[in-house]
């Protein structure tokens, strides 16, 4: 009989190749994501806080940290007209394609 190690994953993911490859899906994520809302920054800032930061030994963040990201991604209802405005779901395409 065979016998698996319980913390299997994370010996796995100490490997260097295997953190090669997060650090590039981080990456290319942060890339797909920067791309989807270039058209759409008309200052530069929304673009420039896209990013990748390390989240512990193991693990990456792709993170956007304008404050109005959420409301810019998810759509929102205009303060003054009440007009509902169509968001980007610039996160979810760069994600899923």
């Amino acid at each position: 009989m065979a016998y698996v190690r319980k913390n299997l994953d994370e010996v796995i993911a100490e490997l260097p190749g295997v953190q090669a490859r997060v650090k590039a899906a981080a990456l290319k994520t942060e890339a797909k994501i920067k791309v989807a809302i270039a058209p759409h920054s008309k200052t530069g800032y929304l673009l420039s806080s896209v990013g990748v930061e390390r989240a512990n030994s193991k693990d990456y963040w792709v993170f956007v940290g304008a404050r109005y990201a959420v409301p810019v991604n998810f759509g929102f209802t205009h303060n003054w007209t009440n007009e509902r405005i169509k968001g980007l779901h610039f996160i979810k395409g760069a994600i899923y394609g």
